[in-house]
């Protein structure tokens, strides 16, 4: 008990005597808090932006299909347009979305210029559902890939800037996940 008091006693002591330690340790760690902030971080978001064409076939499980312009896609459902008329689907009831056709990107003129989808594909497999975000117009989306790729292999493809990528098909594995075939389409 008494080896409890003298320590005590000791902090005590060194708190009073040595004043302003407590606010150096503060700033030491609020600097080391600013530097760990601005160093690369290994779970940084890895969103890559991919160009949707605006002609997709919904192929269902359970057999047919609907084909249109994908408006809107979340966890649970995507809708496809066509002819003034939309159709709301379940993700449980797909099994691909297959997208076909050229794609006009904007030129730095301010014009569009069509870019046909030629290329070898790229899959990428085991991507969560909510990783696709859809974009507004819907023609282009972003893809989270942090879970699914290293470092490494996302600087790999998000670096190819003389490459757009274009979506050509996604594949529903399950509720939870999909594989995207992206194409790298030169403009």
């Amino acid at each position: 008990m008494q080896g409890v008091y003298r320590v005590c006693n000791l902090a005590i002591i060194f708190a009073v005597l040595i004043p302003g330690i407590g606010a150096d340790a503060s700033l030491t760690a609020d600097k080391s808090w600013k530097i760990a902030q601005s160093s690369p971080s290994i779970n940084e978001e890895q969103l890559l932006e991919v160009v949707v064409p605006s002609s997709t076939i919904v192929r269902l499980k359970q057999g047919g299909s609907y084909t249109g312009m994908l408006t809107a896609f979340n966890s649970q459902n995507l809708a496809i347009a066509a002819n003034g008329f939309s159709e709301t689907v379940p993700l449980s009831q797909i099994q691909e979305l297959e997208f076909q056709g050229d794609v006009w990107i904007p030129t730095p003129e301010g014009n569009r210029k069509r870019v046909p989808i030629r290329g070898i594909t790229i899959p990428l497999e085991e991507i969560p559902v909510n990783a696709f975000n859809l974009g507004n117009p819907p023609q282009t989306a972003v893809l989270n890939l942090e879970t699914v790729l290293s470092q490494e292999e996302f600087e790999r493809l998000s670096g190819q800037t003389e490459k757009i990528h274009v979506v050509k098909k996604i594949l529903f594995e399950s509720a939870e996940t999909m594989t995207i075939r992206l194409v790298g389409a030169r403009p």
